[in-house]
């Protein structure tokens, strides 16, 4: 349901069009520093239209709006926003593109903040305009003029992510990049994106609510000397751990000082993270430049021994967590009137007894019966179901843990003794399961891409004419971003897949107004024993998976055997840690699909 003060803001937005002479405004999700996830003071695009997702974009004209969204949200915006204001359209540049040649009058200019989109988005759209006579025109963030109850900016503490952690010092990882630097025959190396600083820095912040991120610019130059640019008091014992490693801080509004001043030969940086105003603050200053992706990307993205070892010690209590949940919930009933929310703060209160636990991962989607089908749902009073025998409930949670992220969806039949289980879901369920385990036991040659994986999660469902709108899989940080790139299983997962990634392997099934499932673990990707020419993934999440809704019939014995085999995985791993009514439950949920 659409909030009431909609219209209102965006009448509020469409009287400044005179006053900065534009005919529309672009409001995109992301802030200035384009990550997914933004803070409350930053969530633009729902203060605009409604919708809480966490991809999107706006164009609104003095007569029209429209709302693009990716096919994670393709139900969700619907529910959250008005179709009397707003057109829907998938979010690509097709799409974008026919929207503003089909509705945007000749002669009109389209408004922009210039910090909240890439230089290489706002290239995009200027080609698609390039025959036309519509053109585009920065001005100040509109929608900040006209939020006038816009929650305050939250900058936390910055604290350093130790060794024990990370695996590698800062001081190694930065020979690492200053070889990049040297290599490309430049002088220095902007990095835009907040998730590649606190992994070069080897730092971290609480800035977000559920990813530790310090949102921040830096500079590094081939010297050696750091300049990190982020608008955080430092604290004592940051400062001197800056000192030691020459790193110098600046706040943000610095950045084009600081280039004017040192005029720099030939600086990398990454088109597509960088948002248009630092851009050419660089064309501006730099006598050259080279655009680049991040060589912070892959080398984060691949994790390292520490890392490794951390993400495994974190599944196992994460998986502790979960277990102890899964029993709780099958101890009780309707009769207990829980609801979604009870989910999620039953969930949090076991993750909270666990080592090195930092925050959830992201807010933990819990969809019972209907809003099961809303890919990335969020409970609330106005939405929250209470949970019913015979309802599917689908949980996707994780933890953000000192040593490891985790990411982990489990799709439940409800108080199974108290309803019949309908033969469609417990299909349904066996052909996502069918998939999720195809990914599971691939074994690939090393150079394969997410794309050339994807298609194995499908095909189960694929051959009765079913399909789900999002991708099978996606990077996971070591304590840091749930989703990472570059890597991913997707129909557009063109990185090639490197052992030490770590990913998600998340197929789906979603029957809007009724129903939806996921199965989804962690996966690394390891080198074959006996062919270093091949690779294969090791499961890290570990908590059992609903028997209640496996069809037998429709499994070979290879896939008998992979549940088997990972029931028995989670059962050793997790039982020492279990109560005695827990224990029982564990070994009968990990009993073999077939005795």
């Amino acid at each position: 349901m659409m909030p009431k003060n909609i219209e209102k803001n965006i009448k509020k937005l469409r009287e400044l069009f005179d006053e900065e002479t534009i005919d529309a405004y672009i409001v995109p999700h992301e802030d200035e520093f384009l990550t997914e996830y933004v803070p409350n003071h930053s969530e633009r695009l729902s203060f605009i239209t409604g919708f809480t997702g966490s991809a999107g974009l706006t164009i609104i004209t003095k007569n029209k709006a429209v709302i693009f969204v990716d096919g994670r949200y393709t139900t969700q915006v619907k529910l959250e926003t008005s179709d009397k204001i707003f057109d829907y359209q998938d979010l690509n540049n097709t799409n974008i593109e026919n929207w503003i040649k089909k509705n945007i009058e000749q002669q009109s200019q389209i408004g922009f903040c210039s910090m909240t989109i890439s230089f290489d988005k706002l290239t995009s759209f200027k080609k698609f305009v390039s025959n036309t006579k519509i053109t585009f025109k920065k001005t100040d963030n509109l929608i900040d003029k006209i939020w006038l109850k816009r929650p305050n900016q939250r900058n936390g503490l910055i604290y350093e992510h130790k060794s024990k952690f990370s695996g590698v010092s800062h001081k190694e990882k930065k020979q690492l990049i200053i070889k990049e630097i040297i290599k490309e025959d430049c002088d220095s190396l902007f990095i835009s994106e907040p998730e590649n600083n606190c992994w070069f820095l080897n730092i971290r912040g609480d800035d977000l609510e559920f990813t530790p991120l310090v949102r921040s610019y830096s500079l590094v130059q081939k010297n050696g000397e750091i300049n990190l640019f982020s608008d955080h008091e430092i604290t004592n014992s940051i400062k001197e751990y800056f000192k030691e490693n020459n790193i110098r801080h600046f706040s943000i509004n610095k950045i084009e000082e600081f280039f004017k001043n040192r005029n720099f030969k030939k600086t990398i940086f990454d088109f597509k993270t960088t948002p248009f105003e630092l851009a050419n603050i660089i064309f501006k200053y730099s006598d050259d430049f080279k655009n680049l992706s991040n060589p912070c990307n892959l080398l984060k993205a691949c994790k390292n021994k520490t890392e490794i070892e951390g993400a495994i010690k974190a599944h196992i209590r994460d998986g502790v967590a979960l277990t102890k949940f899964l029993f709780w919930l099958d101890s009780k009933s309707e009769n207990n009137k829980l609801n979604e929310i009870d989910v999620e703060e039953k969930l949090l209160d076991l993750r909270k007894n666990e080592e090195n636990f930092i925050s959830p991962s992201f807010n933990t989607i819990a969809g019972a019966g209907s809003n099961g089908a809303i890919v990335h749902y969020k409970a609330n009073e106005a939405s929250c179901k209470k949970l019913k025998a015979g309802d599917l409930l689908l949980v996707d949670s994780g933890g953000q843990y000192l040593d490891g992220t985790t990411d982990v969806t489990r799709t439940i039949i409800l108080f199974p003794k108290e309803q019949k289980i309908q033969k469609e879901k417990k299909d349904r369920f066996t052909r996502v399961l069918k998939g999720h385990i195809a990914i599971a036991c691939s074994v690939f040659k090393k150079g394969t891409i997410g794309k050339d994986l994807d298609p194995f999660a499908r095909k189960y469902l694929i051959e009765e004419g079913l399909d789900y709108k999002h991708g099978t899989g996606h990077g996971v940080g070591s304590f840091l971003g749930v989703h990472e790139g570059p890597q991913s299983i997707s129909p557009l997962g063109f990185q090639e897949i490197k052992e030490g990634m770590i990913i998600s392997n998340e197929p789906g099934y979603y029957k809007e107004d009724e129903y939806g499932i996921r199965i989804e673990n962690l996966i690394l990707t390891k080198e074959m024993n006996d062919d270093s020419n091949h690779l294969y993934f090791k499961t890290l999440t570990l908590a059992p998976i609903d028997k209640n809704l496996i069809s037998t019939e429709i499994l070979n014995d290879d896939e008998i055997k992979w549940i088997d085999t990972y029931h028995d995985k989670v059962y050793k791993n997790l039982s020492e840690f279990m109560q005695e009514k827990e224990l029982v439950w564990l070994r009968k949920s990990c009993e073999p699909i077939l005795q």
